[in-house]
């Protein structure tokens, strides 16, 4: 019999309808498929340097150029890494950014601080309404004081200077907005009720007016839920869904597994992270109990978590010179997204996958032998890892609780013929399967079978 290790995290709060994970795994789905397709490694994250204090608070890229905001300091940084102390940003919270081709524009905590002609400073224009986000178009900064109001600086490409009458407010419906994006030169206005959708008109008292038809019958659900990739923008509602937007059309991709979760986590903020991992696009909302990671190449969800945490550790992750350049959330540490590391700045990256449930009309099963087709021969010349190893852990009663973990090795370096077997597991009416890898090797799972 062959088990579809690879699904999804679909892990269902009655756990013997779905017990099913994937962290740090999905799905690869090759040209010229197997039966089943191969279940690959997230990518680890490659030390690169340390910046500043720590923590990363947030970042951007303006003409190619990475700029973040490590502890109290705002940085440039150069293709090694390497940061240029630029100024301060006081505050210990997220910190939104923006900025064009002089200027670097970090909003947090209700202010906004403004890099320019080689020093920061804060905006004090007393027009200024303050900002909780802060998007970017045709030379205006957009920013939102939270309570149902949008401004724009008063002219383009200088955000110094604000006028307390260049603002407009939600139209469509009574609603303070929550946060924004901007796509495709429309700006996506996200209220606790209503998202709506307005473009910059060039209109002399305020450039930007409501799109004809430009209204969403539905929420944003935390400020920074707003992400777009691959074209699309995604947002996380306030109906506790995830949806994708099809034109103005609010698609729902979350399944009930995920939004379970969601409903379990006691802090419901969230914000967003896009990338890609070699041709997979993804799209992560990260909660302080979790990080759900959206697969656009294959429409399924997995987990991504760092090892002793809860929720992955990236703060921000920035397309620079050719890499993903990654920032930690909980120090100072830069890195990038590497298919060939499988760590995490040196800390383990634990990989693992839980099998749909086995079962046929609650009779028992007998299984005899358990064969998982591993890449192997990928050990180290030495140390951990010379002798990786993957572990197996089963459940009977639904994934509540589980067996002691069995080890079989996955070849030493070069052991190209290594298998993974275990024999007499005995019998059971409805069994799950967890497979796990903690070594810093590659660990591709290409096929599993079971035998009676």
């Amino acid at each position: 019999m062959r088990i579809p290790f690879g699904t999804q995290s679909y892990q269902h709060r009655s756990r013997p309808v779905s017990a099913q994970r994937m962290v740090n795994a999905y799905l690869e789905t090759p040209p010229t498929a197997k039966e089943v397709p191969p279940v690959v490694q997230s990518f680890g994250i490659r030390s690169l340097s340390t910046v500043g204090n720590g923590p990363m608070r947030g970042g951007c890229v303006i003409n190619g150029v990475p700029f973040v905001v490590s502890g109290n300091k705002l940085f440039r940084v150069n293709s090694a890494g390497t940061g240029t102390e630029l100024g301060t940003i006081p505050g210990l919270r997220y910190v939104d950014m923006i900025g064009d081709s002089d200027e670097v524009i970090c909003v947090t905590e209700g202010n906004m601080y403004r890099y320019f002609d080689g020093a920061v400073a804060q905006v004090i224009d007393p027009d200024f309404p303050g900002a909780q986000w802060v998007e970017y178009l045709d030379g205006y900064a957009i920013v939102g004081p939270g309570d149902g109001t949008v401004y724009v600086n008063q002219t383009p490409g200088d955000f110094s200077g604000w006028n307390a009458l260049d603002f407009a407010s939600a139209e469509g419906a009574p609603d303070d907005i929550l946060g924004c994006i901007v796509d495709h030169r429309q700006v996506f206005l996200g209220g606790k009720e209503t998202i709506e959708i307005w473009e910059n008109t060039g209109n002399a008292d305020f450039p930007l007016e409501r799109s004809p038809g430009g209204f969403i019958e539905l929420g944003l659900g935390a400020t920074f839920g707003f992400a777009k990739n691959s074209n699309t923008v995604f947002f996380y509602a306030s109906d506790g869904t995830i949806r994708m937007l099809n034109g103005y059309d609010p698609q729902r991709v979350s399944t009930h597994a995920v939004e379970q979760a969601i409903e379990s986590y006691a802090d419901k903020n969230c914000y967003t992270l896009t990338w890609m991992e070699s041709g997979h696009a993804m799209v992560a909302f990260v909660w302080a109990e979790g990080t759900w990671v959206y697969d656009l190449s294959t429409q399924l969800w997995h987990e991504r978590q760092s090892y002793g945490m809860t929720r992955w550790r990236p703060a921000v992750i920035l397309r620079a010179f050719g890499s993903w350049l990654v920032g930690d959330h909980t120090s100072n540490k830069l890195g990038t997204l590497d298919p060939e590391t499988f760590s995490e700045w040196g800390d383990v990256l634990r990989w693992s996958a839980t099998c749909p449930s086995i079962n046929r009309e609650n009779q028992f099963l007998r299984h005899q032998r358990l064969e998982l087709v591993f890449e192997t021969g990928v050990g180290l010349i030495s140390g951990q890892g010379s002798d990786p190893q993957t572990m197996l852990r089963f459940s009977d009663d639904g994934g509540r609780t589980w067996s002691n973990e069995h080890w079989r090795s996955m070849g030493s370096m070069g052991a190209y013929r290594t298998r993974a077997v275990w024999n007499r597991l005995g019998m059971a009416r409805d069994r799950v399967y967890e497979i796990s890898v903690s070594d810093p090797v590659r660990r591709t799972l290409v096929e599993a079978n079971l035998y009676g």
